[in-house]
């Protein structure tokens, strides 16, 4: 037993003598031998039942559940013919039985997967022939969903539904899903109510996620919400308040009568348009193609306010077990508003609150310890009414049109109706954001919008900088462009292959991926700029003061500018500006070099400077030895040198702690670089302070 709320539970409910054991269904399992099997799911009827679901902890069908009943309901469950004859497990003295998936005759196919033959067929039926499948979640009667797996890696989702009701939302959700640029269906069985949809490959957002991971998932979900209203999807129908008092009552008398004291808001839908209806981080994942949202198992026609309070109640329960969510739910909205207006606070609110009490037992369906606690914190957060995140952003003029496949179509000389796939990969709400869109020939090209007037400088750097050479040739290259539409403020390039050098970093092609990197900067420095624009020391100091000034570390802007003033002007060069290793790509052949919107003259150790200040920002944020840092500069400043001569090593060392030293308010911004501000200050102190010792000798 688990809690003494565990204990309190069970001693109150004396028609379920097997409910002590169901609440631990894990070691239970473990008792009769059944091995590397977690509690997933429960579900909890008062005097009646309960019923737990069992997934394995490794790949594989093994599924089970785990039920108590009723004496009279016990006795008819444990004489079932064919429940014994696919192994159930009997212990009449808790009294508790262990009954294996395919006996769920809820769930049609059940019987279907661990028959090797009629798994076949049914496999084939969706489009997944020889696949390998592993359970991922088992709610016994309603649902099971699990992964099918290639040679290649995880290939699909497939769900099986046990209500025709479910079935039926549920497909309509993912031929929805497909439409707006989500993962493709892949094949449908009505007869066996299962659903099989493309594997979205990423990574699952959760409370701790970055800001720009919350941005891009909000604007996914503008997006989705921008759609068409769809005729297959049902109308929403909010949770029952009642119901989940009721559940409270029956886990925790006080608490019950506190969620009938609460004062609910109205719900209101006088806006409706397609929503997720269950929405929450954990059902956005955020790839290399940008945000998907997954699980439209509840997609309906409602008010867009649904899906925002749901994730706000999502994240207000992952602060309640103790994560820091206030970042993730702003960056959320701001995400959401550069696309449409967020729906009025006070709808949100409302619905947050109901989304809240709904999930007021989720800690005790999930075997959290202290799930009564979380309760009770669940319900004081209800009656606070907590406020709605602000945003000051407004939606960015031009980034509808680029989402939206009508409008791409004849950009791209495509006729109406040919498959496009759409999906925002960046986003700086307010300023830009980036597509990505597949053509019907499976070419990717990348589309960069502006907020505001069309950026129509960039692509005209980036087209004169191919020309002048860099298209591979030498081994380095920049995207080429591929189109500058008039109807909107955005411009597209052909993506191009290769591993990001921030990914190379710390594997043994690290050394030589930076060498190579350095080299493809010299060729860049060599290469004629392809700018009028002008960048100076003064502009540097200038962007570090605005950086620190008035704060604590004010002192590193008259360090800097003292420091900067003893150097001499130096030859110009097209510099890139924002050179780190996130703006590099290497692939076999090239080196490709990304994100020149910045392309202007000026000094070579600007660059070089900057490339270093982000290896000694990315040593100290991950804790690693500075060591690491400075032999992968010296094999950078290497390749470089293989090319054209380096700058003064003082002067590339002056512009390196001076580019470092921006980092102490860039680290405020993200909540995974903040413990890093006290090292960056103290280190930048130190070296500015040498140079200064030096220029005074």
């Amino acid at each position: 037993m688990s809690s003494q709320a565990d204990k309190a539970l069970v001693a109150r409910d004396v028609a379920l003598p097997g409910l002590r054991a169901l609440l631990d269904a894990s070691s239970l399992a473990r008792e009769v031998g059944l091995e590397g099997l977690q509690a997933a799911y429960l579900r909890y009827k008062p005097g009646t039942s309960c019923t737990a679901g069992l997934v394995p902890d490794t790949d594989g069908l093994d599924a089970w559940m785990a039920i108590t009943a009723k004496t009279d309901r016990f006795n008819e469950l444990a004489q079932r013919p064919k429940w014994r004859k696919l192994g159930t497990v009997v212990l009449p003295n808790l009294p508790a039985l262990l009954v294996p998936l395919a006996a769920d005759r809820e769930l049609p196919a059940a019987r279907r997967l661990v028959d090797p033959d009629r798994r076949a067929r049914l496999l084939t039926k969706l489009g997944l022939a020889d696949a390998r499948l592993t359970v991922l979640r088992y709610k016994p009667g309603r649902r099971v969903v699990l992964r099918a797996d290639g040679p290649e890696g995880p290939r699909a989702v497939i769900k099986l539904h046990g209500l025709s009701s479910d079935f039926k939302a549920a497909r309509a959700g993912a031929r929805f899903c497909e439409a707006a640029g989500g993962p493709a269906v892949i094949g449908i069985s009505k007869r066996n109510r299962a659903i099989a949809v493309a594997w979205a490959a990423g990574q699952e957002l959760d409370a701790h996620a970055s800001a720009q991971r919350f941005r891009l998932a909000g604007l996914a979900l503008a997006a989705a919400h921008a759609r068409p209203t769809c005729e297959t999807l049902r109308r929403f129908r909010p949770p029952d308040a009642r119901t989940a008092i009721r559940a409270i009552e029956a886990l925790n008398l006080h608490l019950g009568a506190v969620a009938r004291g609460l004062s609910l808001p109205e719900l209101h839908d006088s806006v409706t348009c397609p929503i997720h209806g269950d929405f929450s981080a954990d059902q956005v994942v955020v790839g290399g193609d940008g945000a998907s949202i997954v699980d439209w198992d509840r997609a309906a026609i409602g008010p867009p306010a649904r899906d925002l309070g749901s994730a706000l109640a999502r994240l207000d329960l992952d602060g309640i077990r103790g994560a820091d969510v206030t970042e993730a739910a702003e960056a959320l909205f701001e995400g959401y508003v550069s696309l449409r207006p967020l729906p009025p606070a006070e709808d949100i609110a409302a619905h947050r609150a109901h989304a809240l009490l709904a999930l007021s037992t989720d800690g005790f369906r999930a075997r959290r310890s202290g799930w009564d606690a979380e309760m009770r914190a669940v319900l004081d957060l209800i009656a606070a009414c907590p406020p709605v995140p602000k945003t000051s952003h407004v939606p960015m003029s031009g980034l509808d049109l680029a989402l939206e496949p009508e409008t791409l179509r004849p950009v791209f000389g495509l006729p109406p109706h040919a498959p496009l796939s759409v999906s925002p990969t960046r986003l700086k709400p307010g300023r830009r954001a980036m597509v990505r869109v597949v053509l019907p020939d499976s070419t990717t090209v990348l589309g960069k919008i502006r907020a505001r007037r069309p950026d129509r400088t960039a692509p005209s750097i980036q087209r004169g900088l191919h020309a002048a050479g860099l298209d591979g040739r030498s081994g380095v290259a920049v995207p080429e462009v591929v189109t500058t539409p008039k109807a909107f403020s955005a411009w597209f390039q052909k993506a191009v292959p290769g591993t990001s050098l921030g990914n190379l970093l710390n594997t043994s092609d690290g050394i030589p991926a930076v060498w190579r990197a350095g080299r493809a900067l010299a060729v860049l420095h060599g290469t004629p700029p392809q700018s009028n624009r002008c960048w100076t020391k003064d502009d540097e100091l200038a962007v570090l003061e605005k950086a620190v000034m008035g704060g604590p570390h004010a002192q590193l802007g008259d360090m800097a500018r003292h420091c900067l003033a003893a150097l001499e002007k130096t030859p110009e060069v097209g510099l890139h500006r924002d050179f780190y290793y996130d703006q590099v790509l290497v692939s076999d052949q090239t080196v490709w070099l990304v994100d020149l919107d910045l392309h202007a003259r000026g000094d070579p150790a600007i660059d070089l400077g900057n490339f270093l200040a982000h290896l000694t920002e990315l040593a100290l944020r991950h804790n690693r030895p500075l060591l690491w840092s400075k032999q992968l500069g010296k094999a950078f400043l290497d390749g470089y040198a293989s090319v054209r001569q380096l700058p003064g090593i003082d002067r590339i060392d002056a512009f390196q702690w001076v580019s470092l030293a921006r980092h102490v308010a860039i680290a405020k911004r993200f909540s995974e670089r903040k413990h890093t501000i006290p090292a960056i200050a103290a280190l930048c102190n130190q070296r500015l302070a040498n140079h200064l010792a030096k220029d005074q000798e």
